[in-house]
Formats: structure tokens, C-alpha cells, sequence
């Protein structure tokens, strides 16, 4: 798991960056670090740290936080607490309000006296503040710090409740901790910040006290569909915090709550968006099952088509033509309809087409099918040949950035569903996006 996670860093800040930004000498010297600090070339750690974030300071963040983190737990040598001292002697203000948490956690690691574990209880508390804390991550720091206290017997629930709702309160500072924001960057601090919100109530609920309050919390923060698409903002944060950055949430554990004590109206309801934020066929499954249970007179396909369209946003009133037919998204259709956003100049959008051109010829073959697939080009080159060349027949239309904006396209792929009744919703990037359709649309 260690090796996977260290693998993605790089990449997943590459995703959410635009690599023309980045100057091109910030690249080695965020590639050597790992090695440096693993080796405890504290000097040459240091220099290169200064020189990174001099030259682009996000680069630097993300190393700090997701591969020196990581590193940290299993540092017998402890070269990463080292290498913090030393760069807080530094005394570049800046720097040190960045690695000041990830600094004090370093010490809980190490620590065992008494004096020491009493002395981070203390320094903990002084580094607490009222807002927020992305860029230092210190919400985060403060949960790890406080799992190895626990671990040490290095404290109490009071100590315990104490640090958590300050941790809830400052993370609740964020303004669009409830709405949903189209904003890439913004869209990636909701998450992060809900993440934790969601890990700080059940943390409360499982550590504490077993109150409802805090389980509900915890499963009403756990991430929406519209996180899952922003996942890589607090990949690493469930990795040193759980250990699996896979599993996320306690919406599954609340609904379990909730149908243990015979509340099934609200379970049916909260397994409803567990199975929207994550259509497996397991979920379905137990939705049709819990469904019948409850006795509702519609038809189940009938409540999912209606629930999916409440979930979505209303689609672009827009028409696109395609070389054989037109897309018309003025008028409500009998039929889903399913479009993939890619470009020839996009690797992962190339090595997917093979499975949606399996998909459209498969569809096309289906008597009655429900479902209609466009596609939409943004930024290729020599289109044409290139669909001729890989035997492409799905249709798909080259857009402007103006249509691109209308569907809040912010990466690529981005995979759209569009229900009869005119709602869009977006499918999650690194999912098996063909079991989402299949169970969005019930084909």
C-alpha cells in the first residue's frame, strides 16, 4: 500500500495542476527528495526544499504532506524529524507555519517520557486555531497526533473531545463546507475539509461516546458524489489516518444504525445515496431488497430514475450536431442519455475508447435500449483520421471551451449521464464507469 500511495503523489498533483505553471528545475528537485530524506541527507534535503519552494511552492507542499508523511511512520532512523528540526531553524516564516503541525506529529512519534507526551499535549492545543488550516494541514496533524497519544495512554475523552470539536470548528470556517462549487481547487478544499469533518465525528462516536449525533455527523460529511470526483484531495489524509484510502465514509455504517433500531424509511433513504455515490451491484442489490421491505407502491426503476434526476443538476439547454443526427438537450427524451468527454491529446481518454466503442456497438446491437451515446471532442487534432485509423464508429462532436464550461467539464475524461427528464449528473474519475451506467440506467 506504501509503495501505491508514494507512486500516485507525483501524479495526482499533476492532475489538478497545470503542468505549464510548474517551472521545469522544480521537477528533480521534487523527485530527489524522497531519496534524500529516506537517506538521511539532511543538508541536501534541506537545500533542495528552500530552492523548491522558492521556485514553486505547491510542489513543495505536496511533498511535505503526502510522500514526508508517509515516511515519517516507519523512520527508525529519524531523519524526517531531523531534517524538520533543522529547516524550522531556518527561520523562513512561511515554511514554518507549513510544516509546524507535521513537525509537532514527528515528535509524538518519537516520544515516550512522560514529560515529553505531556509537553505535545500542550504544544497541540497552543497550535489549534479558529480557521481552518489547508495549506499547513494541521486539522490533519492534530487527528494523527492525537492517535498516537491515544496509543501511549498519553490521554483522556476530555483531552480527547476537546482537540476534536476545536478540529470540527475550524474546519466548519470553510464556506462551502454544504454547497457544491464547480471550482476545481474549491471543489478539492470542500472535500478535504468534509473528509475530515466526517473522520473527527466518527472518531468521537467510536473513541467516546457512542452517540447517534455523532454518527449521523459523520455520515452526513462523508464524501458526496460531487468528493468522489475530487477524491485525490484527501487520498492521502484516509491513508495515514485509516490505512486505506479505498474505503471512505460512514454513510454504510449509519444506515446500518438506523435499520439495527428498525428505522427503515430513513435507512431506505440513506442507502439511497450510498448507492447514488457508488451504484455496485452489491448496492443495488441491497436498495431493490430494502425497497420492497418498505412496501412503496412505484415500481423500484420507477423511484431510482426519479431519485437520480432530483440528485442531478439541470442540463445545458444546448444543441449539438453530430455528422448523422442532432443531440437535442432543449427537449426531454424517452432515452438516458450517456456522453464522454475526451481529446486525442488525452492518454487516459486514448486508452479508455476501446471499451466505450465496445459499449456504443454493444448498445447499438440492444433491441430496446434506453440508452443513447455521444461523445464530445475538446481540443483534438486531425479528428477525423484519428477515429478512421481505430475503427471508431461512436458518434462525437468537437465542442468549444463555452460548451465545455456549460457541463463543468474540469478534466478529462468527464463522463456525463443525462436523465429522460433532462437532469446531468458526473460520473467519478477512476471508477468502473461501466457499472455506473448500467445501474444508473437499470438496462
Amino acid at each position: 500500500m506504501k509503495k501505491l500511495i508514494l507512486t500516485l503523489t507525483i501524479n495526482l498533483l499533476i492532475v489538478s495542476t497545470n503542468i505549464a505553471q510548474i517551472p521545469p528545475e522544480a521537477f528533480p528537485l521534487t523527485n530527489s527528495l524522497s531519496g534524500l530524506w529516506r537517506n538521511g541527507e539532511i543538508d541536501k534535503a534541506i537545500e533542495s526544499s528552500l530552492e523548491l519552494y522558492r521556485l514553486y511552492p505547491p510542489m513543495f507542499i505536496d511533498r511535505i504532506h503526502n510522500t514526508l508523511a508517509q515516511q515519517l511512520e516507519d523512520d527508525s532512523q529519524h531523519y524526517g524529524l531531523t531534517y524538520l528540526e533543522q529547516l524550522l531553524n531556518k527561520e523562513n516564516q512561511e515554511i514554518n507555519k507549513i510544516i509546524a503541525p507535521i513537525y509537532l506529529w514527528s515528535k509524538a512519534i518519537v516520544a515516550k517520557e512522560e514529560q515529553e507526551l505531556t509537553s505535545i499535549k500542550q504544544e497541540l492545543k497552543k497550535l489549534q486555531s479558529d480557521s481552518s488550516n489547508y495549506v499547513s494541514k494541521l486539522e490533519r496533524y492534530s487527528l494523527l497526533i492525537l492517535k498516537e497519544l491515544d496509543s501511549k495512554n498519553a490521554t483522556n475523552n476530555e483531552y480527547q473531545v476537546e482537540i476534536i470539536e476545536k478540529n470540527i470548528s475550524s474546519l466548519k470556517t470553510y464556506p462551502n463546507i454544504i454547497q457544491i462549487v464547480t471550482d476545481r481547487k474549491e471543489s478539492e478544499k470542500r472535500a478535504w475539509h468534509r473528509y475530515l469533518i466526517a473522520y473527527s465525528y466518527n472518531y468521537l462516536y467510536s473513541n467516546v461516546s457512542n452517540k447517534e449525533e455523532y454518527l449521523k455527523e459523520a455520515s452526513d460529511f462523508s464524501p458526496d458524489l460531487n468528493d468522489r470526483l475530487n477524491t485525490r484531495a484527501y487520498f492521502h489524509d484516509a491513508a495515514l489516518l485509516t490505512g486505506n484510502p479505498r474505503q471512505i465514509g460512514y454513510k454504510t455504517k449509519y444506515q446500518k444504525y438506523l435499520v439495527d433500531n428498525n428505522r427503515k424509511s430513513e435507512a431506505l433513504d440513506l442507502l439511497s445515496e450510498i448507492t447514488f455515490g457508488e451504484p455496485s451491484d452489491y448496492n443495488l442489490n441491497l436498495l431493490k431488497e430494502l425497497y420492497k421491505i418498505t412496501q412503496n407502491d412505484k415500481a423500484f426503476n420507477i423511484y431510482w430514475e426519479s431519485y437520480i434526476h432530483y440528485k442531478g443538476k439541470t442540463a445545458p439547454q444546448i444543441k449539438i450536431q453530430f455528422e448523422k443526427e442532432m443531440l437535442d438537450l432543449t427537449q426531454k427524451s424517452e432515452n438516458w442519455i450517456y456522453i464522454d468527454v475526451w481529446g486525442t491529446w488525452c492518454s487516459p481518454c486514448r486508452k479508455e475508447l476501446p471499451e466505450l466503442q465496445s459499449l456504443y456497438s454493444e448498445n447499438q446491437q440492444m433491441e430496446n435500449s434506453k440508452l443513447k451515446i455521444y461523445t464530445f471532442s475538446f481540443g483534438s487534432q486531425n479528428l477525423s483520421d484519428f477515429m478512421t485509423e481505430n475503427n471508431y464508429t461512436f458518434p462525437v462532436s468537437e465542442i468549444d471551451k463555452q460548451t465545455n464550461d456549460l457541463f463543468e467539464v474540469s478534466g478529462y475524461p468527464t463522463k456525463i449521464l443525462i436523465s429522460p427528464e433532462g437532469n446531468f449528473i458526473k460520473i467519478p474519475f477512476g471508477v468502473d464507469w461501466k457499472t455506473y451506467i448500467k445501474n444508473y440506467t437499470m438496462m
